[in-house]
């Protein structure tokens, strides 16, 4: 049974009730996955961003010192929401890049620049970017992240796709704004997990 590490969110969130196969803990000592949440904090300037980018700096470096192998990212779209790619298409995907319009929003971006950079050092990197989603699906979305093989992981894979080539990056959104490059059915368990 895996144990992962929470970090911006409480073991018992509502989101990570009833995953099966892991253990959720406030500590580190002893886990395999690191689990960081971003969240709004509602304050202005320099400080909406700090909290999110000093909290994913220190825990990437405290997860890459004891030795995990995995982290889950478990942000929100606020890195793609400047709409510069709405002149293109109506919804986003993983080729337009990065449209920041909020201090949140580069935040957000800073926090997935250093999983991605993680994920280049081989650590296996999940982020899950949540729009307009349930807690459900979020729930659903979260377990196969952390119970998914190594093996499954790296079929995903695809150096052509910049959600894809290093890690694996998704949007959660039922709106349909912004587009995975991995369907719900992609991201559902096989026979080797």
């Amino acid at each position: 049974m895996g144990k992962v590490w929470c970090v911006g969110i409480s073991p018992t969130d509502p989101r990570l009730v009833g995953i099966e196969g892991v253990t959720f803990h406030s500590t580190v000592n002893g886990c395999d996955t690191l689990l960081v949440a971003t969240n709004k904090n509602g304050l202005g300037g320099i400080s909406a961003l700090e909290d999110n980018v000093l909290i994913m700096h220190e825990s990437l470096a405290t997860a890459t010192a004891k030795g995990l192998h995995r982290m889950v990212v478990l942000g929100d779209t606020s890195s793609l929401e400047g709409r510069r790619w709405k002149v293109h298409a109506e919804s986003w995907d993983s080729t337009m890049g990065v449209s920041v319009n909020s201090i949140h929003g580069m935040g957000q971006l800073i926090v997935e620049v250093l999983a991605r950079s993680a994920a280049l050092k081989g650590m296996q990197v999940i982020l899950i970017r949540v729009g307009l989603a349930t807690e459900r699906n979020i729930n659903r979305h979260l377990a196969r992240a952390f119970t998914h093989s190594s093996v499954r992981l790296e079929s995903f894979k695809d150096s052509k796709i910049p959600d894809l080539d290093a890690w694996t990056a998704m949007c959660l959104d039922e709106s349909g704004e912004f587009n995975s490059e991995i369907s719900s059915e992609q991201w559902a368990p096989s026979r080797e997990d």
